[in-house]
């Protein structure tokens, strides 16, 4: 999951809606997201609300439903950035 506040598209991939058992809802403007993924675009027709917590604070995101893997998340200088 990427919640990323400076691009405005926060991201949930299908894996962890799949493994998860999150319900989703079909996405009210479905787009193309390219940066993402440096072999072309992303297709985003889905939507999930995810709640997490850090510590004391907990909240609710609504994210984009996308096909990634970490490999993604390497190519866009994404590793390590969150190890909770």
């Amino acid at each position: 999951m990427i919640i990323n506040g400076g691009s405005c598209a926060n991201v949930a991939s299908d894996t962890l809606v799949m493994k998860l058992n999150l319900s989703c809802v079909t996405h009210p403007r479905p787009y193309r997201l390219q940066w993402l993924n440096q072999d072309g675009e992303v297709k985003v027709t889905k939507q999930v609300l995810i709640g997490f917590a850090i510590g004391k604070y907990s909240d609710e995101v609504m994210c984009d439903v996308v096909r990634m893997h970490s490999k993604h998340m390497e190519q866009n200088g994404l590793r390590g950035v969150w190890e909770i």
